[in-house]
């Protein structure tokens, strides 16, 4: 899974530094009549992206000034006046200490979802499950990790790679458990024609970086909660990195400011932390903004 050169979104860490325990934090709109405000900017005169109603289930991605939250709602990140918010269901339960092969297999596959940057909102929950963004992760997964699935060739627009739909719905299925999923070109940032999606690769590179593995806990019906730093961002990097430990990886890979944060919640099926060849990811959130 090393990291490679394309020309796909060139992604942009747009936030600021967060407390790793907010990341991914439920939280549930109250203390109004009927909704809230979700909007492009923290202030109430910014334009809204949604109304949020009462009793409405929200992710915690940072805290901003001026009494503001960034916050994903329904595949949608923004901003939301704190005072509203209360936590919710956190999906918290017993602390495991994993052994290096199960701190590898969490990194590696948390590392599928970094490195191709997905979500182009923040977060994804199967409960309001985002087609366009699945449809982006499942793109870019056959880039850098299913090189067969791909058709080179002179194609409309300068255009000189595609995908077709079937592909990228493997791939949907395989990490999120979402069967006959059909891709939503609508807010893709690829060309698409009759089932294939194109683009034209040039070379350039993304700005991904790998998982590293910070705190698990095992929450029940096979499910475990993860946090964890996203490190060496615009780098390459081979699958040796899931090794890490945050130290090590700080190390390896230092930073000048943000670190990307994360959490998610894995189900591991009828397996365990030991073989990630049938997980599917529930929840996932991230503490910065793709666009």
């Amino acid at each position: 899974m090393k990291k490679l050169l394309c020309c796909l979104l060139m992604l942009a860490v747009l936030s600021a530094p967060v407390a790793l325990a907010d990341v991914g934090t439920r939280l549930r709109v109250t203390h109004c009549n009927e909704y809230i405000t979700l909007r492009e900017a923290p202030s109430t005169s910014a334009a809204s992206l949604a109304r949020m109603p009462l009793g409405a289930k929200v992710d915690e991605l940072y805290d901003v000034e001026n009494g503001f939250m960034c916050v994903c709602y329904q595949g949608k990140t923004g901003y939301a006046l704190s005072k509203y918010l209360t936590e919710a269901d956190n999906y918290e339960g017993e602390t495991v200490n994993p052994t290096d092969e199960q701190r590898y297999n969490i990194n590696l596959f948390l590392s599928n979802f970094t490195e191709a940057g997905f979500m182009l909102n923040g977060c994804y929950d199967a409960s309001y499950e985002d087609k366009a963004a699945l449809t982006v992760f499942g793109i870019e997964h056959c880039w850098f990790n299913r090189p067969n699935s791909l058709e080179w060739g002179e194609y409309f627009d300068g255009n000189n790679v595609r995908v077709s739909e079937d592909a990228i719905s493997s791939v949907v299925k395989k990490y999120f458990g979402i069967s006959r999923f059909k891709p939503d070109h609508s807010r893709v940032p690829h060309d698409y024609r009759k089932g294939y999606y194109y683009w034209q690769e040039t070379g350039g590179n993304t700005k991904m970086g790998f998982a590293c593995l910070y705190n698990v806990e095992k929450l029940e019906h096979n499910r475990y909660s993860v946090w964890f730093n996203i490190f060496a961002m615009g780098n390459d990097w081979n699958n040796d990195v899931c090794n890490y430990k945050t130290q090590e990886a700080e190390k390896a890979y230092p930073l000048d400011g943000f670190i990307p944060q994360g959490r998610a919640v894995i189900d591991v099926g009828s397996g365990d932390l030991g073989d990630c060849s049938d997980w599917k990811v529930v929840r996932y959130a991230v503490a910065n903004d793709y666009e």
